[in-house]
């Protein structure tokens, strides 16, 4: 069983984003990219290596959307023994890599997004966690 994440964007946020700052959504696609790239570089670097195959597995991968203003991208892990990894076994630790870094860039991506509303003297406010 592969082990993904999806980070997609909510749909009336990105609506209201879009008419507030039209130039925002150009700038999110190659921030969240650039941010996926770096939470799959540490997710490989924190696996441990025997064959490297587990490492060689972290994919990141843009997705297509029918709005510009809508950025979908995904982090996988195809090893078929992932799961096993991230949650441990009857005999075997778990080394969770891809739970907790993949929590850590969703919150890196929401909080640099904030800064750029916020940079444009827009208001953010309410529980974004």
């Amino acid at each position: 069983m592969a082990a993904a994440l999806r980070l997609t964007g909510v749909d009336e946020l990105l609506a209201e984003l879009q008419l507030l700052a039209p130039d925002l959504a150009a700038e999110v696609g190659p921030l969240q990219q650039s941010i996926a790239n770096e939470t799959a570089a540490a997710i490989r670097a924190a696996y441990p290596s025997v064959t490297g195959t587990l490492r060689n597995s972290v994919r990141v991968a843009r997705e297509s959307s029918t709005s510009p203003a809508r950025v979908f991208t995904r982090i996988e892990v195809t090893a078929p023994y992932a799961h096993f990894v991230e949650f441990g076994t009857v005999t075997t630790t778990a080394t969770p890599a891809f739970v907790p870094l993949t929590r850590i860039g969703r919150e890196r991506f929401t909080d640099a997004v904030i800064a750029r509303v916020r940079a444009r003297g827009l208001v953010v406010g309410g529980d974004l966690r």
